[in-house]
């Protein structure tokens, strides 16, 4: 078996195990009542929510990439960030959403794909910081309501992974050198790869320019998170909007890695984690994310029109992506 088909065998076993705990905890018969029962107006509402957020997220990274030189019509950025979206959702194979919006935006440069690659890696750290920076903020409101144990752990993860990743924006020279000490024993090409992405991220990551594009990506994350409480709406559970502000950034952040399908499985155990301490049953929190994560997938639908009928990647280009950025 290639390695590209271990990883995708990975994702898959990693998905289905952790779907199969959580039913194993959870009554499969109050799951169903719930999403039996779901409101279609409060899902539109998250869908919608949703849609504005990405299409805010897809400006950003059409900013990063002008200043990195790499020019993108708006209709062009958008529709390359949905098809990676889309990618994101449904692709468990070796060449993700990222890594196809980075190539399709590549092409027809003429130049090296560094460039788009700083500019993608830096509108994901920008809004992970903007996730976890809502997050640290609620938790600061909320410290004083919250269980002990509970709220110095979410101030721990929101608050030291929105230091983590600002500094990374700020800073990334110390990420190359660990890049680089990663791939000591591989080829000069590979290590002059590294380097010439770094040095895009530093020329991106002005202070200015990515305190601007914070608030943005900021009020973006913002309208993301309540995309959730639209979710819990339509199923009829009970839960504050500034309880979601605590946690979702945490569970969002933990369905961005790349260990399962779409995130699928990771983000219903985070949710039912983090959510019980704030009083939601481990049922009721498993259908809110499931939700969330099917309105996520619908969002991304016209994603998958762009990638099948856009033309932007033809068939044996596909598994040359990662070689060739």
């Amino acid at each position: 078996m290639t390695k590209a088909g271990r990883g995708r065998l990975l994702k898959l076993v990693v998905t289905i195990g952790i779907l199969a705990i959580l039913i194993s905890r959870l009554d499969p018969a109050q799951v169903w009542n719930l999403l039996r029962g779901v409101e279609p107006v409060p899902v539109a509402m998250a869908v919608g929510l949703l849609a504005a957020s990405h299409m805010a997220v897809a400006l950003i990274w059409r900013r990063l990439l002008g200043v990195v030189g790499v020019e993108l019509s708006v209709e062009r950025t958008v529709s390359l960030y949905y098809a990676g979206l889309f990618l994101n959702n449904f692709f468990f194979g070796s060449v993700g959403g990222d890594s196809y919006r980075i190539y399709a935006a590549w092409k027809g440069t003429g130049g090296s794909g560094r460039p788009v690659l700083a500019a993608t890696l830096l509108e994901r750290l920008i809004g992970v910081t903007a996730l976890l920076l809502l997050g640290t903020v609620a938790v600061v409101v909320k410290f004083s309501a919250l269980p002990g144990g509970f709220r110095w752990l979410l101030l721990a993860l929101s608050g030291g992974g929105t230091i983590a990743a600002f500094t990374v924006i700020l800073v990334p020279a110390p990420l190359g050198r660990f890049a680089l000490h990663l791939a000591r024993n591989r080829s000069q090409t590979t290590r002059e790869r590294i380097t010439g992405t770094v040095a895009s991220m530093q020329q991106a990551g002005r202070p200015a320019a990515v305190l601007t594009m914070l608030l943005v990506a900021v009020a973006a994350q913002g309208v993301r998170i309540w995309t959730h409480w639209w979710c819990a709406r339509a199923l009829g559970i009970e839960v504050a909007a500034a309880d979601l502000f605590l946690v979702i950034p945490i569970i969002a952040v933990a369905s961005g890695l790349p260990i399962s399908i779409g995130g699928l499985g990771v983000r219903e155990a985070a949710g039912v984690l983090l959510l019980a301490p704030l009083g939601v049953a481990e049922p009721s929190a498993f259908a809110m994310e499931l939700l969330a994560w099917l309105v996520g997938v619908v969002t991304s639908l016209v994603g998958g029109l762009i990638f099948l009928f856009g033309r932007e990647v033809a068939p044996g280009e596909a598994e040359s992506i990662e070689s060739t950025v």
